[in-house]
């Protein structure tokens, strides 16, 4: 078929035909802008999220972290803190306080025991020889204390013998002197210079004095001797 180009209705027809595909492209082209711009924000929001995503992760890692070096420090102070408790463990414990009354009485020691207990004066059944080593050792802090101690004598004789010792050499062996007795009475005091001075008083009775004679020369004794020992320390604080 032949179109004439020279016939006035066709370049009509041409011009609805342009007129026509320019709204159509139009159309189109403002269709397409939308969808663009919701790609774009789109892709604009995964950015985002995949930042804060990011950035959650390093703040978790962060505060993972922390809380790690948090229980590190607890554990290097729980440590330490059990390292003082083994410490102070091991620390030497003080030394025990002297306990008065070393043995039990005989029948003569019974009738100064109210009176010993008031003048904080030890007391010691020596016919408990051989002594073992705690009371050893606690006879040897008396020699060097300063505090009193009265030896009771009246029941140790027969058995001190089967050791082949009087009651004069128990004493001396820890206040370095003594002489054979009924009852001793021993301190020590301490020298300005550091040494040591020993205080020993026998006290005997005769056949005829009962416990009860024999329990106040020792009472009287005790005073006298603690007035001595008043004397000697004020001698020796002087000197």
């Amino acid at each position: 078929m032949r179109i004439n180009t020279s016939s006035r209705s066709f370049w009509v027809v041409l011009a609805l035909c342009l007129t026509l595909g320019a709204s159509l492209a139009a159309r189109l082209l403002s269709s397409d802008q939308p969808n663009n711009q919701d790609t774009s924000t789109g892709l604009a929001q995964d950015k985002v999220f995949s930042q804060t995503d990011s950035h959650s992760e390093t703040a978790s890692g962060f505060i993972n972290n922390k809380t790690g070096l948090d229980k590190t420090a607890n554990d290097t102070l729980a440590e330490e803190a059990l390292s003082l408790t083994e410490l102070d463990d091991t620390v030497i414990e003080e030394e025990a306080p002297l306990p008065r009354v070393l043995s039990s009485y005989t029948p003569a020691g019974a009738h100064l025991d109210t009176y010993l207990e008031e003048h904080d004066i030890a007391y010691l059944d020596s016919s408990y020889y051989p002594f073992d080593a705690q009371t050893d050792e606690i006879l040897r802090r008396y020699a060097n204390s300063g505090k009193m101690l009265l030896f009771d004598n009246t029941q140790a004789q027969e058995n001190l013998l089967e050791f082949n010792k009087t009651s004069g050499d128990l004493v001396s062996d820890y206040y370095g002197t003594g002489s054979e007795s009924s009852m001793t009475i021993a301190t020590s005091i301490k020298l300005a210079n550091g040494g040591i001075e020993y205080m020993v008083l026998p006290i005997s009775a005769s056949d005829q004095e009962s416990e009860e004679d024999l329990s106040e020369k020792v009472k009287l004794a005790i005073e006298l001797f603690e007035q001595e020992q008043e004397k000697k320390q004020e001698a020796n604080a002087n000197s």
